[in-house]
């Protein structure tokens, strides 16, 4: 079993480093506002020196994006890792990642989207929690002041966040009730089918999941939750949450089922909890989620509650 460890928290004044593991950033101006942002806050930010590189719809090279990630985590003065954003590309730098020194220098991490791919690889190699949040690119414009509170707080106290409810209005399918409590995982649901049979998947005891994805079409998003059954790693769950599909419409004027049919004929008989209507993903005022923490997900309720804090 992985042994978790997790990062010490955020200060007032701590240096916050920045990386581009994926793509560049669509809006150099967005970078710099966000960078801004930081420093107002009173943080220190030191930015990879290949931020700026593009190659095609990447940040650099493969070696660039890693040497800066690499270089961040072995920087005794950087205690924090934020990245631009998110886009394609993080799985290629995976076997390039110095694990050993992520391991003995554990550090906030921030991103979502492309980076489940580094969150995941970082919790299955190096046991590290790390943090779905903002990118750079979005700071001070995506979120509200309590999401924006309830961010900073995440990784800056020790205290456990507050309970998330679903919003009823939005789920996606009729939660299945019950109760379970297990290691919270949050992905975008492409990028974990990707990672599917490689070692950077985190091998926990019935795990929480907590999906989302942005502009997929519902039969591709059946295709996605087949193979994760296919697989098993369903049947090893120990519950799901689904959080926000944006923009996944069925292509006009094409057959299609509803991604309420989708999740009913998958999760009808499952006996676990399965909760939906999560306000977390590609949306505005996003809940940040610590990734690896222990959970209580409550499918009656439809909440998810926090037994402990992503930092120490």
């Amino acid at each position: 079993m992985i042994r978790i460890i997790k990062p010490p928290r955020l200060r007032p004044g701590d240096t916050i480093g920045i990386c581009a593991p994926a793509s560049p950033p669509g809006s150099l101006s967005h970078l710099e506002s966000g960078i801004r942002y930081l420093e107002r806050l009173g943080f220190r930010v030191k930015p990879g020196p290949h931020i700026y590189r593009t190659r095609g719809y990447l940040a650099g090279s493969d070696a660039q994006r890693a040497s800066d990630l690499n270089m961040m985590f072995s920087d005794k003065s950087v205690r924090a890792i934020f990245t631009v954003r998110g886009g394609y590309g993080s799985h290629r730098i995976l076997p390039l990642l110095d694990f050993r020194t992520i391991r003995r220098h554990p550090k906030i991490l921030v991103g979502y989207s492309d980076i489940t791919a580094l969150q995941f690889a970082f919790l299955a190699r190096a046991g590290l929690v790390t943090f779905s949040g903002p990118f750079v690119v979005e700071l001070g414009k995506t979120l509200n002041a309590e999401m924006e509170e309830r961010f900073w707080r995440s990784l800056m106290s020790a205290r456990p966040p507050a309970p998330v409810r679903e919003d009823r209005a939005k789920r996606l399918g009729r939660n299945r009730g019950g109760m379970h409590t297990g290691r919270l995982l949050s992905a975008n649901l492409t990028l974990l089918s990707t990672l599917l049979g490689t070692p950077y998947v985190p091998l926990l005891h019935k795990p929480i999941y907590l999906l989302e994805d942005i502009g997929e079409r519902p039969y591709r998003i059946n295709r996605m939750l087949q193979q994760l059954k296919l697989a098993g790693v369903l049947d090893r769950s120990g519950g799901i949450a689904f959080g926000s599909f944006a923009n996944c419409e069925p292509e006009r004027g094409k057959p299609s089922l509803s991604l309420r049919e989708i999740f009913h004929d998958l999760f009808d008989t499952f006996s676990m909890p399965v909760v939906s209507g999560i306000h977390y993903g590609h949306i505005r005022n996003s809940v940040s989620f610590p990734i690896g923490v222990r959970v209580r997900l409550d499918g009656t309720k439809g909440t998810i509650t926090f037994l402990e804090s992503g930092v120490d």
